[in-house]
Formats: structure tokens, C-alpha cells, sequence
């Protein structure tokens, strides 16, 4: 199963390097003519006059989406500890994924922001499994988009398409109705060196017997200590607006949090803290490295903690 991981590394890392082939510098002229087929602005909220600064959030990578509009690959992998309480006694899971946003104008852009390959190794009970995450895209429109003072506020919707392609023991992993639903909204301004975020969204399962339906929230704090360098910390919430009937009994309090969505019937709030890193090596490329755990009860939860890495390569 390893093969199978890094060759989705290597997939992701190949789209990416061709994303930034891109946006590399060409001749002068090209540099004064900005590539734009078929009438699009592929620079998005970072054109000519607009935004200059982009450090886009590390932690919860699914639904704490960034308010600006960017043309871009960002390869994703996370290391994620169960905890020893859960059921299985431990175990961790490990996943690669490729998030595309594409900006079709300055303040309208596509995202697809679920996908990816996961492989689960449990340490008891549960079978090991591996296979493809649910697959989400939609759009984003900045409804504010200030430069002068990088303040941005947008709005957005996501469908999650149902791959129904983890399954353990009997248990699906992912979601087992229509697919869900993603209204959000996002914001960020600066002050200074001192760059702010927070989201704020529903993820509405389309067959509420099946699947648990969420609000999610984040918040998220930056500081340029150093010229491309941002230190920065993050809170993640997910709580329950309605269960699912799929799970219950003694696994029914069992909290997927995002990748997974168990429609358990009796899960709980759980709420993340996380920090890490940003660097820009120019106006195209930057990583991010950090982690990620629950500061509300693990008894009732697959999260004990999760290590982050990303690399975004923007246009």
C-alpha cells in the first residue's frame, strides 16, 4: 500500500510542476500580456492591483478554504494518529491529495478541494483498508475584495460526490447517501505584518439518515517574522446539527470530524488546535508544515493527532 501512496505523491507532484511551468516567467512581453485564455484572469485576487499578500491556512485543509481567488495546485499529505482508546486500540492513517482551484475572473474562481488516496492501518478489530477520499468541488465568489487594505469576504458552495470507496469491517467510512452539500463563508484582512482568516460553513448531508450533517468553523493567525517566513496557529471546530442513523449503540458518539462521516447518531462536538509554518520561496511557491489535536475529549473520537504538509504552487 505504500506504492499506492507515493505513486499518488508522484501524480500530484507531476500536475503540480506543470502548474508552475505555467507561471513561471517568460520573455518581457508575455510578462506585460498576462496569459489569459478564453478571457480568463487566472491571477484572480493576485493580478496586477490587487492582492500581494497569500498565506492560505494549513490545518483543516477541506472546508477552512482561503477567501482569495487563486489559480493553483496544492499537493496535500497528512499523517493522522488514532487514538489508543478508540476501538481498534490505535492505529493511523495516511493520506495524499491534490486540491485545483482555477480563478475565472478576478473575483469568481472554481475549487475542487476533496480528493485523494487514504490508507488505514488499524492496530485491532477493524480490517485495514485502503482507498480513494469523496471527490468536492464548486465556486467561490469574493463579494469584498479589497487590495488597498487585503481584506477580503467571500462566499462559496461545494457538492461532495459519494466514491463510497472505504469500507471496514462493514462500516462505511466516508458517507454512504447522496453526497453533501457546502455553503460557506470566508474572510481575511492584515494588520501590518499580522495576517487574520476564519470560515465559517454547513456540510449538509443530502440523506440525513445515512450521513451526519456539521457546521464548521476555523479561525487563523499569521505573523512574517522573517521576509517569506509566517509562523501561524489555527482552531478548528465541527459540531453536529443533525445525526445519521448508520452507526449507533456503542459506536454511535464516534466522530469522523471531515475526510470521514460515519452517521453516527450520537457524535459530539469536537474542536482542534493546530500550528505551524509558511515559507515563500517567491510569489509562486510555498509549503507549509504543521500539526494538529483535539483540545475537547478524544474518548469519543478517531483524533488523537495529525501532521501536515503541503506545497502550493500558485500562478
Amino acid at each position: 500500500m505504500t506504492k499506492g501512496i507515493f505513486g499518488s505523491a508522484i501524480c500530484a507532484t507531476a500536475v503540480s510542476a506543470l502548474l508552475l511551468t505555467a507561471a513561471a516567467p517568460g520573455q518581457t512581453a508575455a510578462a506585460e500580456e498576462p496569459f489569459r485564455p478564453f478571457g480568463l484572469n487566472l491571477e484572480g485576487s493576485l493580478g496586477e492591483g490587487g492582492h500581494s499578500r497569500y498565506v492560505p491556512p494549513l490545518t483543516n485543509p477541506l472546508f477552512n478554504e482561503t477567501p482569495y481567488i487563486t489559480t493553483e495546485a496544492r499537493a496535500i499529505y497528512f499523517y493522522h494518529a488514532l487514538p489508543n482508546d478508540f476501538v481498534t486500540g490505535g492505529g493511523d492513517v495516511n493520506l495524499v491529495a491534490l486540491q485545483l482551484r482555477v480563478a475565472l475572473t478576478e473575483r469568481l474562481g472554481f475549487i475542487a478541494t476533496k480528493d485523494g488516496y487514504a490508507d488505514f492501518q488499524f492496530d485491532d478489530v477493524l480490517e485495514d483498508e485502503s482507498g480513494f477520499a469523496n471527490i468536492a468541488f464548486g465556486f467561490k465568489y469574493a463579494l469584498i475584495s479589497e487590495p488597498e487594505d487585503e481584506t477580503l469576504l467571500t462566499l462559496g458552495l461545494r457538492y461532495e460526490i459519494p466514491v463510497n470507496d472505504l469500507e471496514t469491517s462493514g462500516i462505511e467510512l466516508q458517507g454512504d447517501g447522496d453526497g453533501f452539500l457546502n455553503p460557506f463563508v470566508t474572510g481575511a484582512t492584515t494588520f501590518g505584518d499580522l495576517g487574520l482568516q476564519a470560515s465559517f460553513g454547513a456540510n449538509i448531508a443530502l440523506d440525513g439518515d445515512a450521513d451526519t450533517s456539521i457546521v464548521h468553523y476555523s479561525a487563523h493567525a499569521d505573523y512574517e517574522v522573517l521576509p517569506g517566513f509566517f509562523p501561524l496557529i489555527e482552531i478548528n471546530g465541527f459540531t453536529p446539527i443533525d445525526h445519521g442513523n448508520r452507526l449507533t449503540g456503542a459506536l454511535g458518539d464516534l466522530d469522523g470530524v471531515d475526510v470521514l462521516n460515519f452517521g453516527s447518531d450520537d457524535r459530539d462536538t469536537t474542536v482542534t488546535v493546530g500550528g505551524g509554518f509558511r515559507y515563500q520561496f517567491n510569489d509562486n511557491v510555498q509549503i507549509g508544515l504543521g500539526g494538529e489535536t483535539p483540545i475537547t475529549d478524544k474518548d469519543d473520537s478517531i483524533f488523537d493527532y495529525r501532521v501536515y504538509f503541503d506545497l502550493v504552487l500558485s500562478l
